[in-house]
């Protein structure tokens, strides 16, 4: 009976240390490494996240954003992420509609090709004195060209995930936020869940 317990101890131990491995390799997949630029410094924000919304506020995507800000609250303890009417205090970006108009809106009137063929994108701005703190981030979500909720939702959560820190995709996890190939997915996988705590707990 006592070698059995010893047996148990040490597979539970095992499965423990590889489940963290597992963990530690996506979080360094997804937040070390771009799509664009391969490898950074792991960035994050160390202030509370305050989101304005700007473009179409369509009142689904609206209720999808507080979704994902309530998941990610509980999720993260460092920070605290809040959605904010204040167009004088804000630290993130979040506009839906078209790609002229977001263009427009943040008064950049270069012709973009990467953001007019594209449904969804982010860009996240670390600060020049501490490259692991992230300062201001904007999302576009693109509701013009985008098939259906279920696409704009998808784009909505990853698209904000990706700008507070999560910068690269990746083929390992068909029911990641992070997939690389297209999914509709609209809710976080267990371990996206722990990535996220990784990154702003640890």
């Amino acid at each position: 009976m006592k070698n059995l317990i010893t047996l148990l101890l040490v597979l539970v131990s095992v499965s423990s240390y590889s489940q963290t491995e597992v963990v530690k390799e996506y979080y360094y997949e997804i937040c070390s490494k771009t799509e664009w630029s391969g490898e950074l410094t792991p960035t994050k924000y160390k202030k509370d996240i305050k989101i304005l919304v700007g473009g179409d506020k369509n009142e689904i995507l609206i209720s999808e954003l507080n979704k994902i800000v309530s998941e990610l609250n509980v999720l993260i303890e460092s920070i605290n992420i809040s959605v904010t009417e204040d167009r004088n205090d804000y630290n993130i970006l979040v506009y839906f509609g078209s790609p002229n108009n977001y263009m427009g809106y943040i008064k950049d009137f270069s012709d973009s090709e990467i953001l007019k063929t594209n449904w969804g994108l982010f860009a996240l701005y670390p600060s020049s004195y501490d490259k692991s703190e992230i300062l201001f981030s904007e999302v576009f979500i693109n509701t013009i060209n985008t098939r259906n909720v279920k696409q704009q939702k998808h784009l909505l959560r990853e698209e904000l995930t990706q700008s507070i820190g999560f910068p690269n995709d990746s083929y390992r996890y068909e029911k990641s936020i992070f997939q690389q190939k297209w999914t509709e997915v609209t809710e976080y996988s267990e371990i996206d869940k722990e990535i996220i705590k990784m990154h702003y707990n640890l």
